[in-house]
């Protein structure tokens, strides 16, 4: 409890940025949703002459772009990015700093095991992205039920949001098997930054592939915002996928952190 405890500690300060980046910046781009929305029209043929790789990539989807939550569909693209991150950050440096800092010695002294340490480390973390996407919530529903002119459509809106969870999960896991692989990493922001973008990137050739199996490599695919207003639930399909990595890669986790010599220096 108390390597629970002090996670929650030493991330607190990055728990408060990473929120007031994911909803301030959700809350400008809807913002702009009353002024587009007096020239839909002319924006919807602006926007149509964009390539289509391009407008899937950034979830262009025009003929969403009528209601407010079809325009936070638009604006939640860039809340999955930063919530990867974020995420991606986490689960490599979670780990990792313990040898960056070099307190691994000291943690390894403690009468707690190895399983316990990591149950601790994801037990904060989990507490973590749960109330990073509760405030989210908080703040972007009561915004976009504002700017609805018919009826706030809650569900579909509560399983947008709810992606953002489980994809940020898919990106944890994935860093935190990086990091119990690795033998030492000096610097996470870059690691991070890299992979996330990697999957951002190749999001791009997934979308405007005609095969759909290629949506299978990036987890920005997964929880498509036009599928979910369209149809009013996730694809099982990716949803399985999602909860397949992360069991996995939690597992592998475990197996590899109970196994792995830890150099502190």
């Amino acid at each position: 409890m108390n390597i629970y405890i002090h996670e929650l500690k030493a991330n607190l300060k990055g728990i408060i940025m990473w929120i007031l980046a994911l909803s301030g910046l959700a809350s400008v781009i809807m913002c702009l949703f009353p002024v587009i929305n007096e020239d839909i029209d002319k924006f919807i043929k602006i926007l149509d002459n964009f390539h289509p790789a391009m407008k899937a990539a950034f979830g262009m989807v025009t003929e969403n772009f009528t209601s407010a939550i079809g325009f936070y569909s638009f604006t939640f693209v860039y809340s999955s990015l930063f919530g990867a991150i974020q995420a991606m950050n986490l689960g490599i440096g979670i780990i990792s700093k313990e040898e960056r800092e070099r307190t691994a010695d000291f943690l390894m002294t403690k009468p707690v095991s190895r399983s316990e340490i990591l149950i601790c480390k994801l037990m904060a973390s989990l507490t973590i992205f749960t109330v990073t996407n509760v405030i989210y919530t908080i703040i972007t529903a009561p915004l976009v039920a504002g700017m609805s002119e018919s009826n706030f459509e809650a569900e579909k809106f509560a399983l947008i949001n709810c992606s953002l969870f489980i994809l940020q999960l898919v990106f944890f896991s994935i860093g935190l098997i990086i990091a119990v692989a690795a033998r030492k990493i000096k610097s996470v922001l870059p690691i991070s930054l890299g992979l996330v973008f990697m999957f951002y990137t190749l999001s791009a050739f997934a979308v405007s592939s005609p095969d759909d199996k290629l949506r299978y490599i990036t987890p920005f695919q997964y929880f498509k915002t036009d599928y979910i207003l369209a149809e009013g639930r996730f694809e099982t399909a990716y949803l399985i996928t999602a909860a397949i990595i992360v069991t996995t890669a939690v597992a592998g986790s475990f197996i590899l952190y109970n196994r792995r010599d830890i150099h502190a220096v």
